[in-house]
């Protein structure tokens, strides 16, 4: 973890330094706006090899949040994420033995790419915290933002996240943004 932590604030500071030499080559009469806040509406579907025997045969999570992303450029961009689970599941821990996940809270910074037209790939880590056991989080996924208008942007995404000792989930849903 502490490699991962290293990496992340080695080369952070070259993706910055890179898009903002890039950003004084970008005229200031496009309005680029670089700050998004997006309200999350998602599922989280958890497959039923990690839950325990009791539990249905897979979970289907209702889970909403919050996101803040900041764009370095019109290509590349970092984002704040927090997100809630609605909902109380049973998983099964290495022994066997079942563990209750009640309305866990997932925090996770992901960076982002658009690598075609507004299809961006993101990846990032993060820190999901229950009151029986908090996890870290990778995440890697793929959005795709559709303007409404200037400033509104709905934002479609795909998520696969990795619970470390735990389990893996995958996300889908919208996003609905405002840029300013």
């Amino acid at each position: 973890m502490k490699k991962i932590y290293l990496l992340f604030l080695l080369v952070f500071p070259v993706i910055v330094f890179a898009q903002d030499h890039s950003n004084s080559i970008v005229s200031h009469s496009d309005n680029f706006k670089r700050i998004k806040i997006s309200f999350a509406f998602a599922h989280t579907y958890i497959p039923s090899h990690h839950l325990h025997e009791e539990s249905e045969s897979s979970q289907l999570i209702p889970t909403d949040g919050i996101d803040i992303q900041y764009n370095f450029s019109h290509k590349s961009f970092i984002k704040w994420t927090n997100e809630v689970e609605f909902l109380s599941y049973n998983l099964k821990d290495h022994e066997g033995e079942k563990r209750v996940r009640e309305n866990a809270f997932l925090s996770i910074v992901t960076l982002g790419y658009e690598f075609y037209d507004k299809l961006a790939i993101i990846a990032g880590a993060g820190y999901e915290f229950e009151k029986s056991k908090n996890l870290w989080v990778c995440r890697i996924g793929m959005e795709y933002s559709f303007r409404i208008g200037d400033r509104w942007e709905l934002s479609p995404e795909l998520l696969y996240d990795i619970k470390k000792d735990s389990h893996t989930a995958i996300t889908w849903g919208f996003g609905i943004g405002y840029r300013f």
